[in-house]
C-alpha cells in the first residue's frame, strides 16, 4: 500500500512540475484567462463539498472525467466505473463525512489542465474497529478541460497525516436542565 501511494504522490508531483512547465509556442495567441479558471475550479469543489455533505455518490462520480484515476487511504479507483463504486459504499456509512479546501489553485500556460492543492477532513467508520475515526490529510488534483469547456478531474490523490487519526468520542447523553425558580 505505501509503495502504492509513493508512486502515485510521485507521479502527481511530476504532473503538477510538468503542468507548471507548460508554455504555448505561438506567445499570447489564443492566452488563457487563469482567474476564469481558477473561479471555476473552486465553483466545482464547492459544489463537491456539498455533495460529500449529502452523500449524493452519483454527484460526486460526475466531477472525474471517465479515465480518472483515484487514490485516497485503503482505495485505489481506476476509472468512473471504480470511482463511482467507491463512493457508493463510503455513503452507506453514517458517519461518513470529507469537507475540503484548496490552498493553492494552479493553471498551466496551456489553459487545458489545471491542478488544485489543498487540506481535507474526513470522518468514517473503522470497518475493523467499528468505531468512528477522524483524520487529516493533504490532497493534489488534477483537472483536465474536457470538450464542451467544462472541468473534469484526471487525478486525484489524498494521503491522510497518520497523526492525526483519531476515535471521534462518542456524544455525551443529552442533560436536563434544572428549573429554577425566582
Amino acid at each position: 500500500m505505501r509503495e502504492t501511494m509513493s508512486m502515485a504522490l510521485l507521479g502527481a508531483a511530476a504532473l503538477s512540475l510538468a503542468l507548471g512547465a507548460c508554455t504555448k509556442a505561438d506567445g499570447n495567441a489564443g492566452a488563457v484567462d487563469a482567474d476564469t479558471v481558477k473561479q471555476a475550479i473552486k465553483a466545482d469543489e464547492t459544489k463537491m463539498n456539498q455533495d460529500f455533505k449529502a452523500k449524493d455518490r452519483e454527484a460526486l462520480a460526475a466531477h472525474y472525467a471517465d479515465d480518472a484515476y483515484f487514490v485516497a487511504p485503503g482505495v485505489t479507483a481506476d476509472g468512473s466505473t471504480e470511482i463511482r463504486k467507491v463512493f457508493a459504499n463510503a455513503s452507506t456509512d453514517p458517519a461518513f463525512n470529507v469537507t475540503f479546501s484548496s490552498d493553492k489553485v494552479v493553471v498551466g500556460a496551456s489553459g487545458d489542465l489545471a491542478y488544485s492543492r489543498g487540506k481535507f477532513t474526513e470522518k468514517y467508520t473503522d470497518p475493523k474497529t467499528s468505531k468512528v475515526m477522524t483524520g487529516t490529510g493533504t490532497f493534489l488534483t488534477v483537472y483536465k478541460k474536457q470538450p464542451d469547456g467544462s472541468w473534469k478531474i484526471v487525478e486525484d490523490v489524498a494521503a491522510v497525516e497518520p497523526s492525526s487519526v483519531k476515535e471521534v468520542p462518542p456524544e455525551k447523553p443529552a442533560t436536563r436542565a434544572k428549573m429554577v425558580s425566582f
